[in-house]
């Protein structure tokens, strides 16, 4: 199943962009400092950690953005706070130590409530429902996310309500209440076909190739399997077609 979104595997040439933009941010860090501009240190950090990430290397992400995140406070800028909390909770996940990630998302939530920042207290849910699901707590990754998907229906924001949907789907899925988990995907297709999110829609059909799998559904499974590799091939997703490939292999050896 397909969480949405979680690390993107990344070409060479994006990788070739990133260590130069890495580059760029590092020389706009030196004339921050050299000229006192705190505040433009801070992005500086910010945006390092977030190519870092990007390339995979997690522990320098999570350098600096606690080094952004120590600027924030002491200029007081609370809504760059969360921000960086919410990086490091990230960055955290990836790493694979949920229960930091879940900390640094319950320090952005109770910001993004402070401020009123809807939005982002969705956003922020969402991102404690994947934390928790990563750590196998699927009941709780439901509940978190629910909260998520009742906020986002309320704002109009569809792409978090897709997201939601599909992160709903994958918690069934472990739970192994396979008919919920083609209701949620099945939702979230909808709306990502609204929108034009191909990479989401193509995730969607692999969600429901796998759950009508695992109903013994193996005919539907395949439909799903091959409508999600026609996608990856379409927008160039090696990694997603590489994995459908495998999936439509297992469905058809039953």
């Amino acid at each position: 199943m397909t969480k949405y979104k979680k690390q993107i595997p990344i070409e060479e040439r994006e990788r070739i962009e990133l260590k130069k933009q890495i580059e760029s941010y590092k020389n706009s860090l030196k004339i921050a400092k050299e000229i006192g501009d705190t505040k433009g240190e801070s992005n500086c950090y910010t945006n390092l950690g977030i190519a870092y990430r990007s390339l995979g290397n997690f522990k320098k992400a999570i350098e600096y953005h606690k080094n952004s995140l120590k600027i924030k406070k002491e200029i007081g800028d609370t809504k760059g706070e969360s921000a960086c909390y919410t990086n490091l909770g990230v960055a955290y996940d990836d790493l694979g130590d949920f229960g930091k990630a879940i900390e640094f998302h319950e320090n952005s939530l109770k910001i993004k409530k402070e401020i009123g920042d809807t939005k982002g207290e969705s956003k922020c849910y969402t991102n404690l429902g994947v934390a928790y699901d990563d750590l196998g707590d699927f009941k709780k990754a439901i509940v978190f996310l629910e909260n998520s998907l009742k906020i986002a229906k309320e704002i109009g924001d569809k792409a978090g309500e897709s997201a939601c949907y599909t992160n709903i789907g994958v918690a069934y899925y472990y739970l192994g209440d396979f008919k919920k988990a083609i209701e949620f995907p099945e939702n979230s297709l909808k709306i990502f076909k609204e929108i034009g999110d191909k990479a989401g829609e193509s995730a969607c059909y692999t969600d429901l190739g796998v759950a009508y799998y695992n109903l013994g559904d193996f005919r539907k499974a395949i439909v799903f399997l091959e409508n999600s590799l026609k996608i990856d091939k379409e927008i160039g997703d090696k990694a997603g077609e590489s994995a459908c490939y495998t999936n439509i292999g297992v469905q058809k050896s039953n």
